[in-house]
């Protein structure tokens, strides 16, 4: 199986959205309650990650969780990949909104200083209004 196809199989956003708020959570009972789940769907999940990667992510001791340096590069990557997301959704959302848009004016120098500058200057409120 190619790593592509393992990744896309095996490895869940939630998954690794809960090992992100594990990691930047203090105390592990704060984790479930911040999670909105329970401890032990918290564990499956980390263990689920860490059966798709083939190497464990964190260290479990007395004292709580420490990363290794698979978690880490794991935390990382990611990362990326919800900074990205949101990125996408903002760009559909932008897509999606009738009243956004950009427009491109192509002209000489000389129609652009005189005639083409009264023109984006009359419409620029009514530009504006639709904005907000």
């Amino acid at each position: 199986m190619q790593l592509s196809d393992r990744i896309g199989r095996r490895i869940k956003l939630q998954d690794l959205h809960i090992l992100m708020a594990v990691v930047q959570a203090a105390a592990w009972e704060r984790r479930h309650g911040h999670l909105n789940t329970s401890q032990p769907n918290i564990s499956k999940s980390i263990a689920d990650l860490e059966q798709a990667v083939g190497v464990r992510l964190l260290d479990r001791h007395r004292q709580g969780l420490s990363q290794l340096n698979f978690g880490r590069a794991l935390l990382d990557g990611g990362t990326v990949v919800f900074d990205e997301l949101r990125q996408t959704v903002k760009n559909i959302e932008f897509l999606a909104d009738p009243a956004a848009g950009e427009v491109r004016i192509g002209c000489n120098p000389a129609l652009g200083a005189s005639f083409v500058s009264a023109v984006i200057d009359r419409l620029s409120p009514t530009l504006s209004a639709h904005q907000v």
